[in-house]
């Protein structure tokens, strides 16, 4: 660049009349129009963000040396225009000035940069300075030559997809406004069809009009970074648009196109990429491509309508099954090039079917190209030479975070011992449990309903019977953790924005859009135990929101992005069946005709066609005094247990304990809270009590006498205090008998 144009453009962003050297080299780096800085520090061994960066240090001096050196820049070209090479040059020929030190040691080669620099300036000088550059540097400088890779081989890999390919045609041979946007799901190959684009092109498969066209991908943050001043990114904008009408025929390629809304939009001014580009986009000279996800699209540029009009919508479906091994078949190919490993046409089909069960809410084929790769670094890192299936479970695993035994791939091992788990948890609904087990393993060997949740289910009962507990050990023992439950208390939910705190707001930008409790989880794991609990409380256009979801196996965000939950257990829950009511239903489990269909006394709550989207509706039994004693028992294990870990030890008869709490005038039959409100009341609270009037050191040792049982209170003589721990029980003190009982 001639060092006139560069003195100018530093006064356009230094008004305060400062054309110092350091401002001179980083304008220059700004503004490296036709890349030849830019190939200048490439040949040097080095990057413009290291030369921009170094000489920004300096951008506020003003000293006589910087001075002194352009005098000596202007006399050595002879009465030639002077350029920036000239100027770069004759600092590597200064290697005491303080840049060419800087330089220096930021690990610049300054005697290959003084070579590259010299030879750049006497090409500089043997073009006419008046002769018009007209090439593609400032495009590559932001971006790449998508033909030009496609010409090396590059996109060889690609599966064609012929249909999206030819839609793309109609889009760029109209007359006017021939700027297409791709939307679709991330993953689902937007990007990959302009590189198809590219290929057609490259090799004479496009149409004639097309031909000789070159397909340039812009950067946005290429665009964007560095642009500290003013006007800065104003500037690069117009020179992209500039060079690109210059190299037509040509079309522009913008990946992740939302971000040109608002790009480069400092406060109070209206200009940004998105207007900038408005007059080129309604024109007939120039093709622009965005690519987006539909949810961005839907939150920016069709917010914009006069930019909207411009672009012509081509969504991007996911691909199906064949078109889908298609193009895993390309890939594989280079795969076993890069990897030097071997894969089958078998693995490619067991790729798919993985992915599709255990990553339903990523997107083909993205994420089954994503499974071969990571499988096959996995193959060569231990050395062998052959892909299995096994190899594609492991890395399955590492990314769930699950183990083999919790992701259901038709071996009966995390199933065999599910029910059983199941009931040592939840103690006295074996019937439940029953049927919600021969649901799951029903839609894993013989699936009667594809595109339908695993099992979806509604608890009827009394408060405290292990309805909830249920859903969340279903969870940890089917999922392989808590973190795969999500409970959602449906009373939160009961006003007219309950839909939106689920699934988001729709097509808003203001921040956590697009955001719900529900779709917020789904996001973060493919598949789990959701848990709807009390739904009678939910709002009505929950209710429908949840018919989706029960008989479709999908939801849909507010901001329009769909999730599967084809891999989850939808559980429900109410309240509204009375005492009556369940007695009623208990008679079912007979043979008496007095019995009652659960589904006919829910029908007064609810409509029909929810209930019938269900698979189950299960009615939670009231325990009885057998099975609350039981319940206690588990409950009383597990306090105990927290009394433990803080140095407390009970010695106590486990029979005779029992019998004491349940005895008195009240008769509890809610379940497991109740049970936990009697150890409350009738154990912890008196040992907390008496345990405040005690100077306690490392442990203390209690023993339940026979003041304890018949007045409920402590005799402070069984309280004994010792400074170490316990030595006559020391694995297992809770529980304990002393030798004199």
């Amino acid at each position: 660049m001639i060092l006139n144009n560069l003195c100018e453009l530093v006064k356009r962003y230094y008004p305060d009349g400062g054309q110092t050297l350091p401002r001179i080299f980083f304008v220059w780096a700004m503004h490296d129009e036709d890349g030849g800085l830019a190939r200048v520090l490439t040949a040097a061994k080095t990057t413009m963000r290291v030369f921009s960066l170094t000489v920004e240090t300096f951008i506020d001096d003003r000293l006589d040396e910087d001075r002194h050196l352009l005098t000596r820049a202007v006399i050595e070209t002879r009465k030639r225009p002077v350029t920036g090479y000239d100027v770069l040059s004759t600092l590597c020929d200064s290697p005491d000035h303080r840049i060419y030190r800087a330089l220096k040691s930021a690990g610049i080669d300054m005697t290959a940069l003084a070579i590259c620099a010299k030879h750049a300036g006497y090409v500089a000088h043997r073009r006419p300075v008046e002769e018009p550059v007209r090439n593609d540097g400032v495009l590559l400088q932001y971006g790449r030559d998508l033909t030009s890779h496609a010409e090396k081989g590059d996109f060889d890999d690609l599966s064609d997809r012929p249909d999206e390919i030819d839609r793309l045609f109609e889009v760029l041979l109209r007359k006017r406004k021939r700027n297409a946007m791709l939307t679709g799901p991330a993953g689902v190959g937007k990007t990959a069809l302009v590189e198809l684009l590219s290929r057609r092109i490259a090799r004479n498969r496009a149409p004639s009009r097309l031909s000789g066209t070159r397909v340039y991908e812009i950067s946005m943050g290429s665009l964007l970074a560095g642009t500290t001043l003013r006007g800065m990114f104003e500037e690069r904008v117009s020179k992209v648009i500039g060079a690109l009408q210059a190299c037509q025929p040509a079309i522009l390629f913008i990946d992740e196109a939302h971000l040109v809304w608002g790009a480069g939009r400092a406060e109070g001014a209206p200009m940004d990429a998105a207007n900038m580009l408005k007059p080129i986009l309604g024109g007939s000279k120039v093709s622009v491509i965005g690519a987006t996800t539909t949810g961005e699209y839907h939150r920016y540029i069709a917010r914009d309508a006069a930019l909207a009009r411009r672009f012509q919508e081509i969504r991007i479906e996911e691909p199906g099954k064949e078109t889908t091994l298609a193009i895993l078949r390309r890939h594989a190919g280079a795969l076993e090039k890069h990897h030097g490993i071997r894969i089958e046409a078998g693995i490619l089909r067991e790729a798919w079917h993985a992915t599709e069960r255990h990553l339903s809410n990523r997107t083909q084929p993205d994420k089954s190209v994503d499974l071969l790769d990571s499988a096959a670094g996995l193959v060569e890192r231990e050395g062998r030479r052959e892909m299995g299936t096994d190899d594609l479970y492991r890395v399955l695993s590492r990314q769930t975070g699950r183990m083999m035994s919790a992701l259901g791939e038709g071996k009966t091992r995390d199933v065999r011992g599910l029910e059983e788990s199941l009931n040592k948890r939840v103690i006295g609904q074996e019937e439940a449990v029953k049927r919600i087990v021969s649901t799951l393993v029903s839609r894993r060997y013989g699936d009667i309903a594809p595109g339908r949740p695993l099992g979806t289910f509604l608890f009827s009962g009394a408060t405290g019977v292990g309805k909830t507990e249920l859903a969340r050990t279903l969870a940890h023992e089917y999922f392989g953790s808590t973190k795969d439950f999500l409970h959602i208390d449906l009373a939160e939910y009961g006003g007219y924005d309950g839909v939106h705190k689920l699934i988001g707001m729709p097509y808003s930008s203001s921040r956590g859009a697009g955001e719900g409790v529900l779709t917020r989880w789904l996001q973060a794991r493919s598949s789990g135990v959701v848990l709807f609990d009390e739904i009678e409380k939910a709002h009505p256009e929950v209710h429908r929101l949840l018919m989706g979801f029960l008989d479709e196996g999908r939801i849909t965000s507010g901001m329009g992005e769909r999730f599967d939950v084809r891999r989850c257990v939808a559980i429900l829950t109410t309240n509204v069946l009375t005492h009556r009511d369940m007695d009623r239903v208990k008679l079912g489990f007979s043979s008496t005709e007095d019995r009652e269909d659960p589904f006919v006394l829910l029908s007064k709550y609810f409509p029909e066609e929810f209930l019938g989207r269900l698979d189950e509706i299960i009615v939670f039994r009231t325990p009885g005094v057998p099975v609350l004693r039981k319940i206690l028992s588990q409950k009383l294990a597990e306090a105990l247990a927290r009394l433990q870990e803080k140095g407390v030890f009970v010695i106590y008869d486990p029979e005779r304990l029992l019998d004491h709490l349940l005895a008195g005038p009240e008769k509890p039959w809610g379940g497991a809270r109740d049970m936990v409100r009697l150890i409350e009341r009738k154990l912890i609270q008196p040992i907390a009590r008496r345990l405040l009037d005690f100077d306690a050191g490392e442990w203390v040792c209690i023993e339940l006498t026979e003041s304890f049982y018949r007045c409920g209170i402590f005799n402070p003589m069984p309280l004994t205090h010792h400074p170490g721990p316990p030595p006559d029980f020391p694995d297992n003190p809770v529980g304990a008998l002393d030798a004199r009982h």
